[in-house]
């Protein structure tokens, strides 16, 4: 596969050596084939595609081995269509086969291969067993093949069915399954993925399908079914043969909930109830999408890219690196053009994403540049006022499209924003949380939640008055600002985002207008500094972006717009909370309006990961972690692509959880990131509600009741704590402190928590009051001493 290794006249010389093959062996009425490469790479070097058509009766197409030890990380051995993680988006049975056809190829000469065998790999962590996770090497040698980083498919299928072997798939079945089991890993094609490339290959009108090979099938029926039901399966789709058994190969270990075929939701904590925040990503669909409804099949057309460019851009090009960003390409399919961004540290380099040193891109090399240039200033400012205790990070960074020159402001002078509730105060015990429990010096602004929308008049009111105004909570809280601290009202929330009644609002002038009067008139009323609008979220309602209207983005940008004409004649204030999801983001913010109109942004990077993927993850990961499905689920890309898309940092605040996510593991043994899990963990005794639990209560967990914590070294994450089927992660202290040093990295505006009364406010865990966010105000200031709780 070294294309730099032979000499270019191969091409030709193979392509001459067949056509004179073929003229020897037609006479004579002898078949004459060929065996090629799926890879892009070694088709444009080695195949005159034209010509071998001509001649060889078919071209099999080896469509499988895209990935294998050598990779030094998972991966599937023949993937169908690519996946959104994939680190190289043709190295799939769909591309490669298109490919040849593109090139010149009939599709009556093409032969689809199929593995009968899988690709095996010895785990670097047998905690991390998901794709794209690092290996140490191929998987130990199966007892009847005997080669290591490779085992027979019946080999493979008496280790799931009878050696207790976790199983995992693909919903959406663009790729077939993968098994572990300790730190042996082997991903293959069973019986129902076999059926889907034999349906793909009728539907492409191929030639046919070809195996390898004969021997690795089940051939001798050792897993019970029937014999060579891979090649049985092949052959009943494509022969139409009469419908046989349903081989499964899931045994009682079995995850089958790995990869969404559809969006679903990411929830977020603002509010009592969890929320959704996040979405998994789209991306370019294949060519053909197979569904299979109660075992049938039906052959479905993909629909084009979201954003087609002009055909003419393609210049006959399959592969266009992109004009602004070193990171980011462009595949052109059949003239329609789709972008696609290498993974975090990677660059574009010709025809694959590769290391910076190996790219020719010069983009990204100039925008260092200029950084370099503005941390030399930065660095001659920092000396000459005396500060020295800057914090640099090492880790991956999102590449920007726009650049923004850090404003040198102080950076001791950061906004801590606190979040009060008002429900707090309804919990038993040493969970009761009041206004007087508040830490006057751990707060820069306290945000009161939550006010409501009233759903006909579309004006604001009282949630609930017993606490607002009865038990005088309004008051209590105001009186904060005696002591120099901005109090703000928050509009919204979670379940007060259902329905329409916040599109109703902003898409109406009237209604806009009689908004403002009755904010501005509630706000000065009961005392409050200004207002945080907690709308989730324009367009993408609960999270759902095909739910509300496109011109949601524009009149909510309208309506805050509008909101701070009239607030800022009254000296008052206007924030908003906001999704850290990128398609959120892009779907639901004019991000320049809202950055200029806005007093502050606060990005609620926390919730990335809970119950409702039904495998475990961490609430907020800090940077990217490998085996996380999507590289952006993460503060550090959040952050980032907030500036990149028009959000000076002056203006962002990045939040921070001071809770976890908890889980019910569905194996109380198999308690790792990526667990499967049955749903939310047990309520805690005092914040009483399932998936969720208190920094306070997750600290008694492992200080009082045994649960064992494990922690990421690197601090890409922060930890997780397990015991029986009871699983939570959540940050310790040195994890506030890693989000700090991001913030202060960033030149942000400062951080927000979600929420006062979730941190140990009273010392329950023996690691002093408000240990979270006390760290945060260290980190903050630039002091990165402190000791986890747990």
């Amino acid at each position: 596969v070294d294309c730099k290794r032979g000499p270019a006249s191969d091409k030709n010389g193979f392509s001459m050596l067949v056509k004179e093959l073929s003229e020897a062996f037609k006479p004579k009425g002898l078949l004459l084939s060929s065996a090629v490469s799926p890879s892009k790479r070694v088709i444009d070097a080695g195949y005159d595609v034209p010509v071998l058509s001509k001649y060889l009766d078919w071209i099999s197409v080896m469509t499988y081995d895209f990935h294998g030890q050598w990779d030094k990380k998972t991966g599937h051995v023949a993937p169908l269509y690519v996946q959104p993680d994939d680190w190289e988006p043709t190295f799939n049975a769909n591309f490669s086969i298109h490919y040849w056809l593109k090139l010149g190829a009939p599709a009556k000469k093409l032969i689809m291969g199929a593995p009968l065998y899988g690709q095996s790999f010895s785990l670097a962590d047998r905690s991390a067993a998901g794709l794209n996770v690092p290996t140490y090497g191929g998987g130990e040698a199966g007892e009847a093949t005997r080669a290591r980083g490779f085992l027979a498919y019946y080999e493979i299928c008496e280790r799931t069915l009878k050696h207790g072997w976790t199983v995992v798939q693909n919903p959406a079945r663009h790729i077939g399954p993968y098994a572990f089991k300790g730190d042996q890993w082997v991903s293959f094609d069973d019986a129902q993925q076999m059926k889907l490339k034999a349906e793909f290959i009728k539907s492409l009108g191929l030639g046919g399908g070809m195996v390898w090979a004969l021997d690795l099938d089940d051939f001798k029926n050792r897993c019970g079914c029937e014999p060579s039901p891979l090649l049985r399966t092949m052959n009943r789709v494509l022969r139409n043969y009469p419908a046989g058994p349903t081989c499964r190969i899931i045994g009682s270990n079995t995850d089958e909930s790995s990869i969404p075929m559809t969006e679903e939701p990411i929830y977020q904590s603002t509010e009592m109830i969890n929320r959704p925040t996040t979405q998994p990503p789209t991306y370019l669909p294949p060519l053909t999408t197979t569904v299979e409804p109660d075992d049938s099949i039906e052959i479905i057309a993909g629909p084009p890219p979201p954003t087609p460019l002009p055909i003419g851009e393609c210049e006959d090009r399959l592969f266009i690196p992109h004009k602004d960003d070193c990171t980011k390409y462009l595949i052109c399919n059949f003239g329609q053009v789709s972008e696609f961004s290498c993974p975090s540290g990677l660059h574009w380099n010709e025809d694959r994403c590769d290391w910076p040193e190996n790219s020719k891109c010069n983009v990204i090399s100039d925008r260092i540049k200029v950084e370099s240039n503005f941390i030399s200033e930065l660095s001659e400012y920092l000396f000459n006022s005396g500060i020295s205790d800057v914090i640099v990070t090492n880790k991956p960074e999102y590449s920007s499209l726009n650049l923004w020159k850090k404003e040198l402001t102080d950076i001791k002078q950061k906004k801590i924003i606190c979040y009060f509730t008002n429900w707090a105060w309804y919990r038993p015990g040493y969970g009761k949380y009041l206004p007087e429990n508040i830490d006057s010096t751990l707060c820069t602004h306290i945000v009161y939640g939550f006010v409501v929308l009233d759903s006909v008049k579309l004006t604001i009111k009282m949630h609930d008055s017993w606490a607002d105004i009865d038990n005088n909570f309004y008051n209590r809280i105001t009186a904060f600002k005696s002591k120099g601290i901005k109090v703000l009202v928050a509009l919204g929330g979670w379940n007060d985002s259902s329905g329409d009644k916040y599109s109703r609002l902003v898409n109406n002038y009237s209604s806009r207008n009689a908004f403002v009067k009755s904010a501005l008139t509630f706000v000065k009323k009961y005392g409050f500094d200004g207002l945080d609008f907690d709308w989730e979220y324009p367009v993408c309602w609960h999270v759902n972006c095909d739910r509300g209207p496109k011109s949601d983005k524009k009149s909510f940008a309208l309506l805050i717009k509008e909101l701070s004409d009239e607030f800022k004649s009254h000296n008052l204030l206007l924030s908003a909370a906001v999704s850290p999801s990128k398609r959120v983001i892009d779907t639901g913010y004019d991000v320049p309006t809202l950055a200029k109109y806005l007093d502050w942004i606060a990005v609620m990077t926390y919730d990335f990961h809970g119950h409702w993927e039904m495998k475990t993850g961490h609430i907020a990961p800090l940077y990217y972690y490998p085996g996380d499905e999507y590289d952006y689920f993460n503060a550090n890309f959040s952050m980032r692509y907030w500036i990149e898309k028009g959000a000076a940092p002056s203006k962002l605040v990045m939040g921070v959880p001071l809770y976890g996510q908890s889980f019910t593991l569905a194996n109380s043994t198999i308690n790792n990131l990526q667990s499967t899990a049955f749903g939310p963990g047990k309520a805690g005794t005092y914040t009483r509600l399932g998936g969720f639990l208190s920094f306070y209560e997750i600290c008694e967990n492992v200080k009082s009741n045994g649960w064992h914590v494990t922690k990421d070294p690197e601090g890409r994450i922060g930890p997780y704590a397990q015991k029986n089927n009871q699983w939570v992660s959540y940050d310790d202290v040195s994890n506030i402190l890693l989000k700090a040093a991001l913030i202060r990295e960033l030149n942000l505006a400062g951080g927000m928590i979600w929420a006062l009364d979730l941190d140990d406010f009273n010392n329950k865990c023996g690691c002093g009051k408000y240990p979270l966010l006390s760290a945060l105000n260290r980190g903050l200031s630039g002091k990165s001493y402190g000791k986890d709780c747990t």
